[in-house]
C-alpha cells in the first residue's frame, strides 16, 4: 500500500517505510523505525526542529488594541486584553473556552452586548466586519472552506476581494494595480497555482491558506487575528506561515494567534491569554510559559495555584 499524508501522527502510526519529497524532488527514504519526529521535519522542510518555529525578537511599541469588559451573553463575559505593536498575543484554552467567539465579536461578525474597544487609544465602534477592515484589522478564520475562501472563484478574486474599494478609479477598477498586487502575493508567499484564473477549490490546502493570508495582507492591516492558521496544512507550509508571522511582527504589526497546538502557542507567542468556559483565567509571559502551566489555567485554575510536579 502507498499512503500519502502530511500528518505526522499517521506517518508514525501505520507506515513501515517513508519516502519524502519536497518541492517536486525526492529528498530521501528511511525505515519508519529509524525515524524521529525531528529527523522527519528536517527532511520535509529542510531545517531542524529548533529552526522550524521561526520566531524573531521584535521591539514592542504602544498598545494598538485595548479591549475591556467584552461580553456576549451565553458565550463569554467580561473579557479584557491588549496587544502592542510588534507583539504576538497567543490565545489558548480547551474546546469550548470561547476563544473564537471573542474574536468574532471583536471583529463584528457576531453581536456583543457590552464592552469597549480602543484602537490606537481611541474608542471605536465595530458593528460589522466592514467596520473592522476599515479600521485596519484582519481576521483569518479557523475554517478556510466554510468561512474564509470563495471556493468557486479564482485565486485573483479571492486575493483582491477586500481590496477592491482601494483600487477604484471613479467607477472603474484599476486592473493593472490589482494584477501587481496578486503577482506580489503569489511571489512573496510562494503560492503554487497554474495561473491567477485557477479556481481556488483546486489548490492544495496549504496553498489555499496562503491565498487567504495574502488576501488580508493586501489590506495592509495594523492587526491580524489568526485563528488556527496552520490547521490542516503540510509541515513545509506551516514553517512558511511562522516565518511570515515573525516578519510581520518585526515590521511592527500586532498579531493575535488562536491555536490548539501547544508547541505553536509556546514557540510563537510573546504573551499568552488563557480562557476557560467563556472566562479569561489569566495571562502568562513567554518566559514563564510551560505546557503544564497553560493546561493548569485552561482547566479554570489561576496560575497562582500551580505547583510544579517533578517526576523521578
Amino acid at each position: 500500500m502507498i499512503f500519502i499524508t502530511h500528518k505526522m501522527d499517521e506517518v508514525f502510526a501505520i507506515t513501515d517505510e517513508v519516502s519524502v519529497y519536497r518541492d517536486g524532488e525526492f529528498v530521501g527514504r528511511e525505515d519508519s523505525v529509524n525515524l524521529t519526529r525531528e529527523k522527519l521535519i528536517k527532511m520535509m522542510v529542510g531545517r531542524t526542529i529548533d529552526q522550524f518555529y521561526q520566531k524573531e525578537s521584535a521591539q514592542f511599541g504602544q498598545p494598538v488594541l485595548e479591549v475591556e469588559g467584552l461580553t456576549r451573553r451565553g458565550y463569554f463575559s467580561d473579557i479584557g486584553f491588549s496587544v502592542r505593536e510588534g507583539e504576538i498575543l497567543g490565545v489558548s484554552g480547551l474546546v469550548g473556552a470561547g476563544r473564537t467567539e471573542v474574536m468574532e465579536a471583536l471583529f463584528g461578525i457576531t453581536p456583543k452586548q457590552q464592552g469597549t474597544v480602543k484602537v490606537h487609544g481611541k474608542p471605536v465602534k465595530i458593528d460589522s466586519p466592514y467596520d473592522a477592515i476599515r479600521l485596519g484589522m484582519a481576521f483569518l478564520t479557523e475554517d478556510r472552506k466554510r468561512s474564509g475562501l470563495y471556493l468557486n472563484l479564482s485565486v485573483r478574486d479571492n486575493i483582491t476581494m477586500p481590496s477592491l474599494r482601494n483600487n477604484l478609479s471613479g467607477l472603474f477598477l484599476r486592473h493593472r494595480s490589482l494584477r501587481k498586487l496578486c503577482d506580489n502575493a503569489v511571489g512573496t508567499l510562494r503560492i503554487k497555482t497554474p495561473s491567477l484564473d485557477q479556481l481556488v477549490m483546486f489548490l492544495s490546502g496549504g496553498n489555499q491558506q496562503k491565498v487567504l493570508v495574502s488576501r488580508w495582507l493586501a489590506t495592509v492591516p495594523f492587526l491580524l487575528i489568526l485563528d488556527e492558521p496552520t490547521r490542516g496544512i503540510d509541515v513545509a507550509t506551516k514553517a512558511e506561515i511562522y516565518k511570515i508571522m515573525s516578519s510581520l511582527a518585526k515590521e511592527g504589526k500586532a498579531i493575535i494567534l488562536i491555536s490548539s497546538e501547544m508547541p505553536e502557542i509556546l514557540a510563537m507567542s510573546d504573551r499568552i491569554m488563557v480562557m476557560h468556559e467563556g472566562q479569561k483565567v489569566g495571562e502568562i509571559t513567554r518566559a514563564e510559559a510551560t505546557q503544564e502551566k497553560i493546561l493548569h489555567m485552561a482547566t479554570g485554575e489561576p496560575l497562582s495555584t500551580f505547583k510544579e510536579v517533578h517526576y523521578y
